[in-house]
């Protein structure tokens, strides 16, 4: 997972500079030559959007965290010659989801044999885990566009991962940014609503909750919480 969080440093650091060019704009402060020339006096509306520019930024870190840490968790699953049994309930379910959901998504049953002899197999022990997690997305889409401190809880639950903290703030850069990806609101509109610090503070409480996600997965894989507890206790 350090290669991960290297990931989110490099997208806060981002972030940083963006709300201190921010800050400067704000306070009038060292914004010469042809950069002032180019803003002109009023630089209002540039700066609306921006702020609103912040929000994608802080949506995308939020999303490619936790796309990139189920990824591994399911690199993981597949390396340990983890057989159906061997997975704790909500995994199981998870995978019985997953199927389920691909017999609704694809009627054509000569489609559908290939994955439906793959859940047989594993079911009865002869394979291992066999599900990376682009493959499971073709089916079952934990989260488009929606994550929130409540979504993340949510879907983390659904590998067994206990994480329960939550922040107001996601749901709040969430809903911006879903404004914003419909066409519901302009970003002048999106921006105009939210001020500097503020725009800071969800900076800050975004990328230190992101850093405790990643955390509460590492923890799950290096005490192999995948499996059940008996299965933890007898390998």
């Amino acid at each position: 997972m350090q290669s991960l969080k290297h990931e989110l440093r490099l997208r806060e650091d981002e972030a940083d500079s963006l709300v201190k060019f921010l800050e400067l704009m704000e306070s009038d402060g060292d914004l010469t030559g042809s950069l002032k020339e180019y803003m002109g006096r009023d630089n209002t509306t540039l700066m609306t959007s921006m702020k609103a520019g912040m929000v994608l930024m802080l949506y995308n870190a939020v999303e490619s965290t936790m796309t990139r840490g189920l990824e591994k968790l399911h690199i993981v699953l597949m390396e340990q010659d983890l057989v159906f049994d061997e997975c704790n309930d909500a995994i199981r379910q998870l995978l019985m989801v997953y199927y389920e959901n691909m017999r609704e998504k694809s009627p054509d049953i000569n489609r559908r044999a290939p994955h439906i002899l793959q859940l047989y197999d594993y079911m009865r022990g002869s394979t291992f885990f066999p599900l990376s997690y682009g493959q499971l997305c073709q089916f079952y889409s934990l989260y488009s566009g929606n994550l929130d401190a409540r979504e993340i809880v949510s879907v983390l639950k659904k590998y067994g991962v206990g994480f329960e903290e939550k922040i107001s703030e996601l749901k709040t850069i969430k809903d911006n940014r879903n404004h914003l990806a419909h066409g519901e609101l302009t970003f002048e509109e999106v921006g105009r609503e939210l001020s500097v610090p503020q725009l800071k503070n969800m900076k800050e409480k975004t990328f230190e909750y992101m850093e405790k996600v990643i955390d509460s997965v590492d923890a799950f894989i290096k005490e192999k919480r995948y499996k059940k507890s008996g299965e933890l206790l007898a390998r």
